[in-house]
């Protein structure tokens, strides 16, 4: 049952590796100095984008995707717990300036008024504060909290409020506050100008940094003393949605007042006596937009950074296959060049030229000019076969047909004995400690203990002189004798024996020193008539 479970496990791996068996030495690949340079400028490239990438993101450099929404609300509240206007003049750098804003002689004097559902309900005076800078001051507005209802219900009424600037009055002055003087007053109102600097702040949110930033929207109003200059200021929120998880959502709300719309008229100085019961020069209303800005941020999650970088560095990489392609024909050339230098040795004396697309214009054998064509001709014929040699399929027939004239030379149960045949391992230096030797000694009492049911090889060295020459007479024997369940072999050569040693492990092997013994050189007339000396 495990075994079948295995089993179905190994049947629907696809990560299996497939074998390739290396063509050119031990690399299974063919690897080529523009290869390599091709290699380092690519993955180089796409190391280099990916950092960048990734640097790019976590610096939230990377733009994020946002979705703007306008939405209508009926109802809505929001206290506004900061400052959210000031207002003071323009200096014009006159010695004779007056600051009607002045807390010792008032001219213009702030009153901040309540309403609910359009009834007055407070009012009280606004705070001053001296400018860093300059010595004028400005009027703060902030610390207010406004609520739309369009039903103006009594349970939840409409909250709104009116900045005033007009005469001074004796019960809106804070300590330390008196009113100007009608003098005073008299030239303010005669001079020919009177601008006053209104500051709206509002907010937005950073993107690059993940947070919100105050905003300045600054306005210039004229004032004269015939006329009330009239702002309706329209308080309009954002609804903000964060989204800056890493890979899976993390969402955070903020809601801040992002605009203010200000709509503005003239009226006359009298025009909200009844409401204040002075004459007044400018008023500011303030209240909520129905309309809110309903935003979603979401920042890219690694993921996505991933994907982009993956998209890029694929696209880099396009250029990989015509290296591939360029490597693949390389390698297919010089192992075929191989290939037939191991049938023709005298093929590495021939030297080719060709031109810049591969067409051979020359050759050169031993540096002298040969008939072209007649190599074209002959070259072609003997890439086809050595392409051909170097196919598995090529390989195995070729091993099977060896195996036939094995069969054909020597009986099927000699051939069979080539099984039980190798080279003996060399006598290693051993490392002599009482603990080792103990050891060996321990094992030799038990191997002595078992039974001899393994095979054992006996070294020719070990057959005694006398044993060898009542054998001289036959060719090759090989004999095994069973006794008590262990097989044992013999070697015995006609003349002399051939003990196996590390030399036999180099034989039929590419680029591996091999001795040739001259004497059997000369007096095998195979050898002597197609040996030849590179």
């Amino acid at each position: 049952m495990i075994d079948q479970f295995v089993k179905g496990l190994q049947k629907i791996d696809r990560f299996g590796a497939i074998y390739r068996p290396p063509i050119i030495d031990i690399h299974p690949e063919y690897k080529s100095v523009l290869g390599g340079i091709a290699t380092f400028i690519l993955y180089g490239s796409s190391l280099a984008y990916f950092l960048y990438q990734i640097i790019q993101w976590q610096s939230n450099q990377l733009l994020p995707k946002i979705t703007y929404i306008q939405t209508s609300y009926e109802k809505k509240y929001y206290n506004i717990d900061e400052m959210l206007s000031t207002f003071y003049i323009r200096k014009n750098n006159k010695v004779d300036q007056i600051d009607p804003f002045d807390p010792g002689n008032i001219i213009l004097q702030p009153v901040l008024s309540k309403f609910e559902n359009q009834q007055l309900v407070d009012s009280y005076p606004c705070e001053y504060r001296l400018q860093d800078n300059n010595d004028i001051y400005e009027v703060i507005l902030k610390n207010i909290e406004l609520n739309l209802n369009m039903n103006y219900s009594d349970d939840d009424p409409q909250i709104e409020y009116l900045l005033s600037f007009g005469t001074c009055m004796e019960i809106y002055l804070l300590d330390g506050q008196k009113c100007a003087n009608q003098s005073l007053v008299n030239t303010y109102m005669n001079q020919k100008s009177h601008a006053i600097i209104l500051n709206h702040y509002v907010k937005e949110y950073n993107s690059k940094q993940k947070r919100i930033q105050n905003v300045t929207k600054q306005f210039l109003g004229i004032l004269t003393s015939n006329s009330t200059l009239y702002f309706q200021n329209q308080i309009r929120l954002s609804k903000t949605e964060v989204d800056d998880g890493f890979l899976f959502p993390s969402n955070s709300n903020k809601e801040f007042p992002m605009d203010v719309i200000i709509i503005s008229q003239t009226t006359s100085t009298d025009s909200f006596y009844n409401v204040f019961g002075r004459a007044t020069y400018l008023v500011m209303a303030y209240s909520l937009s129905e309309v809110i800005q309903e935003q979603y941020i979401e920042y890219p999650k690694i993921s996505e950074v991933l994907a982009d970088i993956g998209s890029i560095v694929s696209i880099i990489l396009v250029l990989s296959y015509l290296f591939i392609f360029l490597n693949e024909h390389q390698l297919e050339k010089e192992s075929i060049s191989k290939v037939i230098q191991m049938y023709y040795p005298e093929y590495c004396n021939i030297q080719q030229s060709q031109n810049w697309y591969g067409k051979i214009v020359e050759v050169k054998y031993n540096n002298i000019i040969i008939d072209k064509d007649e190599y074209i001709s002959f070259y072609n014929k003997i890439q086809r076969i050595a392409a051909k040699k170097l196919s598995i399929t090529n390989i195995l027939y070729t091993l099977a047909k060896l195996q036939f004239l094995l069969q054909s030379t020597y009986p099927s149960d000699k051939i069979k004995l080539a099984h039980k045949v190798g080279i003996k391992l060399k006598q290693f230096s051993k490392i002599s400690t009482p603990e080792i030797i103990q050891e060996q000694l321990n094992l030799q009492e038990i191997s002595r203990n078992q039974s001899n049911d393994h095979i054992q090889i006996h070294d020719i060295s070990n057959v005694n002189q006398n044993e060898q020459n009542n054998n001289q007479s036959s060719m090759v024997q090989q004999e095994t004798i069973n006794k008590d369940n262990s097989k044992s072999i013999f070697l015995k050569l006609k003349d002399e024996f051939h003990l196996l040693s590390d030399e036999d492990f180099q034989l039929f092997t590419i680029d591996e020193p091999i001795t040739i013994d001259d004497d059997i050189q000369k007096s095998d007339i195979y050898f002597e008539n197609n040996y030849i000396d590179l």
